[in-house]
């Protein structure tokens, strides 16, 4: 009588799994993270589309705009 060894092919089920699993993590982050940077340069191009008056009316100057765009992201 022939004993299976089904130990061997789930650990291999398992491993292929969680690669697999990674590789879908990681491709998700990644368009995440290419959707928050489309909406802050849509932002950015927003804010420079302004008058330098339109600008002041929110209190913010021209050289201000990447950091009020990119606030909690750059230091």
């Amino acid at each position: 009588m022939a004993v299976l060894d089904f130990g061997a092919t789930s650990a291999s089920n398992s491993s292929s799994a969680s690669f697999l699993k990674r590789i879908g993590t990681a491709i998700w982050d990644v368009l995440v993270e290419l959707g928050h940077a489309r909406a802050r340069t849509a932002e950015l191009q927003y804010y420079m589309d302004m008058s330098d008056a339109q600008l002041a009316a929110k209190g913010l100057r021209r050289e201000d705009i990447p950091r009020h765009v990119f606030r909690g992201i750059m230091i």
